[in-house]
């Protein structure tokens, strides 16, 4: 299924938007007509690109000249094109086809094309869709026409054909070929020199045009010929060309004062969080993390990466997380520069498995972390991996949220538990015969009764800054301990007790 949205007289609705009486104007008794102004200059060369319904009763019909429109209707107040207020118009239609689908295409000024084939919530529906859409560009003084058909070509037909009611929808097979037969041949657009051959030949509906031989219209009409005859037999299945906005989502703020508290930056920021997540809607995009840059008074810079722990489009969420970094945040001098820029992703469904467990939440389970974080310092919260090494503590902290890369170590027990003592204190150990036999912990000596060693270990022995070898002895004090004694250059430490 496909819709088609289309503003009448949209140069015309453009530049009456502004006035706030927009159905009035075109369809009461105002008589206004549009000026074509590429041939600008001379009154007896300007053509008329749009009139209003009243001027219409009266003869007045797009391309005439402005003379001979006034000679008909000596009222007719003529107006001029305003490009700035024509984008604007076209941007708040394209906008609205956005809210049904990210697949649509900007066909003409004032004219697009939605692909809703994956958007099945619509499909019997489209009466009530339709009317939306109306009322949406209704509240923003545009009147449209909604054509819904299986083909973007028939969608196309079906909305300027939609005058009596603003939405037309063409079902099945048997309902468009009557409405093909039915619609007159202006309808398809032809050139000015192409609609006049078909006049002349009594062709006035689609269904005349479809009853000749469309090789002998080809040969006499040239390639618009074949066009006009695919668009009467029921149009052509075609690909849009989808309107896909540049993926870039930043925002930044030269601020004219600078910026010493939290608050006010605060505020700087959601009001550049929620422009930034209205355009990730507009194409249905989420956030995956968030990159904020300050700049402050003294040319120094702060960066930081945000990550996101489910992507999400929430402006509030988002922002709780901007809030619980900042909070930790200790700026030397005032901020001149806010800039907000957010990698966006597409949103992804996760079905819940039966027999794991998973996070219920994942934003605040991350938003937890994060103010622990602000509470214990960057870098302290995580969780530990081991390194492919036998260092001893050969393992660094990374987040919770970030995904496990390491593969999983099972340690198979050897020997007896060690209940390790970080940070190892230093000990001093007396040798007698190669083998420890007492030792002085937190001034208290030990005599040594068994030791059993010593182990030799090493590593990293082709890097000379983290090279390490040591020796590690196994013994019982008379208090009846175990202990663990490991010395490394000339050193002795207490590693832990055994058991």
């Amino acid at each position: 299924m496909h819709a088609a949205l289309w503003l009448p007289r949209f140069h015309l609705q453009a530049v009456l938007r502004q006035a706030g009486a927009l159905r009035s104007s075109l369809h009461g008794k105002s008589m206004l007509a549009l000026l074509d102004e590429s041939e600008a200059g001379s009154r007896d060369k300007e053509l008329l690109l749009h009139v209003s319904a009243a001027v219409e009763k009266l003869g007045v019909h797009p391309g005439m000249t402005a003379s001979q429109a006034q000679a008909r209707c000596p009222a007719l107040v003529f107006l001029h094109r305003d490009a700035a207020l024509e984008a604007e118009a076209q941007r708040e239609l394209l906008h609205c086809a956005s809210l049904w689908t990210p697949d649509y295409e900007a066909t003409l000024p004032g004219f697009c094309v939605m692909d809703l084939q994956r958007h099945p919530r619509i499909k019997g529906r489209e009466q009530e869709s339709g009317r939306q859409m109306c009322a949406y560009l209704k509240a923003r003084s545009l009147e449209a026409q909604v054509g819904f058909a299986l083909h973007a070509d028939l969608a196309t037909l079906a909305a300027q054909a939609a005058e009596q009611e603003p939405v037309l929808v063409l079902r099945d097979e048997a309902e468009t070929q009557q409405f093909l037969q039915q619609l007159p041949v202006r309808a398809l657009r032809p050139s000015a020199e192409a609609l006049r051959v078909l006049s002349l030949w009594g062709i006035r509906t689609l269904g005349d045009l479809v009853r000749l031989p469309r090789a002998e219209l080809a040969s006499r009409l040239g390639p618009e010929g074949r066009l006009l005859h695919d668009m009467a037999s029921g149009g052509r299945e075609r690909l849009l060309k989808l309107v896909r906005p540049p993926l870039e989502f930043h925002d930044e703020t030269d601020l004219e004062h600078p910026i010493e508290c939290l608050e006010p930056l605060l505020f700087v920021l959601r009001r550049m969080l929620q422009g930034l997540c209205e355009r990730l809607a507009d194409v249905w995009l989420v956030a995956a993390a968030m990159w904020l840059r300050l700049r402050f008074e003294d040319d120094t810079e702060h960066r930081h990466e945000l990550h996101v722990a489910e992507p999400t489009r929430d402006t509030e969420l988002l922002f709780r997380v901007l809030h619980i970094y900042l909070e930790g945040l200790t700026a030397a001098a005032p901020i001149k520069l806010v800039r907000l820029e957010i990698r966006p992703t597409r949103p992804s469904g996760q079905q819940g498995l039966l027999f794991e467990r998973s996070l219920r939440d994942p934003n605040r389970f991350s938003e937890t972390l994060s103010q622990l974080e602000a509470l214990l310092g960057l870098g302290n919260i995580g969780r530990a991996v081991l390194q492919p090494s036998r260092r001893t503590d050969a393992f660094e902290v990374t987040g919770f949220m970030q995904p496990r890369t390491e593969p999983l170590v099972v340690h198979s027990p050897a020997g007896l538990p060690l209940r390790r003592l970080r940070p190892s204190p230093e000990v001093r150990v007396n040798v007698e015969r190669g083998r420890p036999a007492r030792f002085v912990h937190d001034r208290q000596e030990l005599t040594i009764v068994a030791s059993d060693g010593p182990w030799l270990l090493s590593g990293d022995w082709w890097d000379a800054g983290r090279r390490w070898e040591k020796e590690v002895w196994a013994v019982q004090a008379d208090d009846g301990v175990l202990y663990q004694l490991a010395r490394q250059h000339h050193d002795w430490v207490l590693e832990g007790t055994l058991g």
